[in-house]
């Protein structure tokens, strides 16, 4: 995406003060951006960074010299990043990061960044860890950390950063816009759950295969809790659900569908519309059919926090149709 474009029309403020912190050199010497889910915090904390050391900034990162390209393909020793989307950031992970930026620098700038997205998915001995780092910042290095939940954030860690706060765009405004990069309604309208870019949206439209996988399990289940009793839904789960999601990171997506849509589904039981209108046929169903609707967004955002504590996914995703199904049980 283009960040640059991004920050000076979607994100004013943030643009403006690092546009002046790189031209007055007022840096800070760590950052802390906050942003909805959704906003493309990772892509800001690693354009930002970058500005920093580009070999020709104006005063952004120019994303095309040496310098950037070696950024992008993760060839720049000076230049660390944990992502906690992937993976919770550990205290060993926090002290290679000290243990790398006690030596020298590799590179002639001199100058040492590193990037830690999504803090709030630290265990507590790397955010304690992290706190004595930015305590005593050494010369020359920069933080970026991230988070979509400023609220989960120590105090501590939060006052010794700059805060930036990214704010959401409208998400009708996102789905209009990615339409017109040739987004499916259906598609831009699911996928606005999780990107708060249309250009970010579509990257992961066109090139997203756990989506692709997640949409077409999500839609196999929704004609089958239609249509089905729960002995059929939890056949299809394993029959055919359980096959095509087959990582973490679909599994993730799937079930994060399956949360907006029943939230869909509890405001269609309340006479509201659906946002996902497209899911319509598919939901209204389920608004007269299904009870507990409440209860079933709880187990579903319970599956989805037990994703990375290597759960056998094909049974958790087998306990979850049987809960939401519920009623028929009685």
């Amino acid at each position: 995406m283009q960040i640059k474009e991004y920050l000076k029309n979607r994100q004013p403020v943030i643009y403006q003060t690092f546009y002046n912190s790189l031209t007055n050199k007022t840096l800070s010497h760590a950052y802390l951006l906050c942003g909805g889910t959704g906003t493309p915090l990772y892509e800001t904390a690693i354009y930002l960074a970058k500005s920093i050391i580009c070999d020709e900034p104006d005063p952004f990162a120019c994303d095309n010299c040496i310098t950037c390209s070696r950024i992008d393909d993760d060839n720049y020793p000076d230049f660390i990043i944990f992502d906690g989307s992937k993976e919770t950031i550990k205290k060993t992970q926090v002290d290679e990061l000290e243990s790398a930026f006690e030596k020298k620098a590799f590179e002639n700038k001199g100058v040492k960044i590193y990037v830690l997205h999504l803090i709030e998915n630290m265990t507590t001995q790397a955010i304690n860890a992290i706190l004595k780092f930015l305590e005593e910042p050494g010369k020359e290095i920069y933080a970026f950390l991230t988070t979509n939940n400023e609220a989960m954030i120590l105090p501590t860690i939060v006052s010794r950063c700059q805060t930036l706060h990214l704010k959401l765009t409208d998400r009708n405004i996102i789905i209009q816009e990615a339409q017109e990069l040739g987004v499916d309604l259906l598609d831009a309208q699911l996928l606005s759950n999780f990107y708060n870019d249309a250009e970010l949206l579509n990257k992961h439209f066109t090139e997203d295969d756990n989506y692709a996988s997640a949409k077409e399990a999500i839609l196999d289940l929704l004609n089958d809790l239609s249509y089905a009793n729960v002995h059929k839904s939890v056949y299809t789960m394993q029959r055919e659900i359980t096959s095509l999601i087959d990582s973490k990171e679909t599994a993730a997506f799937f079930l994060d569908m399956l949360a907006a849509i029943f939230e869909d589904i509890q405001a269609m039981q309340h006479g509201l519309n659906p946002q996902l209108s497209e899911l319509s046929e598919l939901l209204l169903p389920l608004r007269n059919k299904l009870e507990k609707i409440d209860e079933s967004i709880i187990e579903i955002l319970k599956a989805r926090s037990s994703i990375n504590l290597n759960l056998n996914i094909p049974l958790l995703l087998d306990h979850l149709i049987i809960k939401i199904n519920q009623k028929e049980e009685k």
